[in-house]
């Protein structure tokens, strides 16, 4: 949970949303559906259930089960966000084990799932298929450029989105990552964007939360950051953030940096 090589001594932001003038010195980010699309996960998932469907050989009707229960259902093809495809990493992992378990063989499918979902991480041609939203990074080079702190709070695991961030080319935009097993909480509880305001050297008040679901929000609220701010490039309804959010955006293109 240390910072980058490189650290450097936080200045406050100047930033604009909706006309209302702003400052901050860190702001927090959740990463899919907030800083990039979901479109490569249904790639991802896919090389998941072939890896998986290679090792037990699974019969093609098998295969295809499976594809449709990880979240690949051949009728809606663009669609990124069904089944697992949202699920945190770690619970997608379980998940699956569990549908392929039987005979009493658990741990065997636990074991070879946690292979699988391994290989396709550290293996992943992730430089391929990922594409920031709108704005993202824009909005991370700005934040660079004037002194501010950044980082990930994600249901991820680190090592996933360290790599995601070098594919990138991120890498030295984002002071901080903290992934999923990195804190015994989740979000909506604070303790991950606690401990990455701790990463950052701030207090939660000098932060800014920016995510795409309710949870991400939630979670900036508990923590005591003094902004959350809603992004609709994710999962989220504008319905569903407006509550929780103290303003929700189409996408980071909202948000002027001065």
């Amino acid at each position: 949970m240390t910072l980058r090589a490189g650290y450097h001594s936080s200045m406050p932001v100047r930033f604009v949303i909706s006309g209302r003038p702003l400052s901050a010195s860190g702001f927090l980010f959740d990463k899919d559906g907030t800083l990039v699309t979901f479109d490569h996960w249904r790639a991802v998932m896919a090389e998941r259930a072939r890896r998986i469907a290679a090792a037990l050989g699974l019969t093609e009707h098998e295969h295809a089960a499976l594809r449709r229960f990880m979240g690949l259902d051949p009728a809606r093809p663009e669609d990124a966000t069904g089944g697992l495809i949202p699920v945190p990493r770690a619970d997608a992992e379980e998940a699956t084990a569990l549908y392929l378990a039987r005979d009493g063989k658990g741990e065997e499918m636990r074991s070879l799932v946690a292979r699988a979902f391994r290989e396709v991480d550290e293996a992943f041609p992730f430089e391929r298929y990922l594409r920031p939203t709108p704005g993202a990074e824009e909005g991370l080079r700005a934040i660079r450029r004037a002194g501010g702190r950044t980082a990930i709070v994600t249901h991820d695991a680190s090592a996933a989105a360290q790599r995601h961030l070098a594919a990138l080319g991120w890498t030295e935009l984002l002071d901080a990552v903290i992934g999923l097993e990195m804190c015994a909480e989740r979000k909506p509880s604070p303790g991950p964007l606690l401990a990455a305001c701790r990463a950052l050297r701030l207090a939660p008040r000098e932060t800014v939360m920016v995510g795409d679901t309710a949870s991400d929000l939630a979670a900036g609220r508990a923590a005591g950051c003094q902004l959350t701010v809603g992004v609709l490039t994710g999962l989220g309804k504008e319905e569903d953030l407006a509550p929780i959010a103290d303003v929700v955006l189409p996408d980071l293109t909202a948000v002027e940096f001065l």
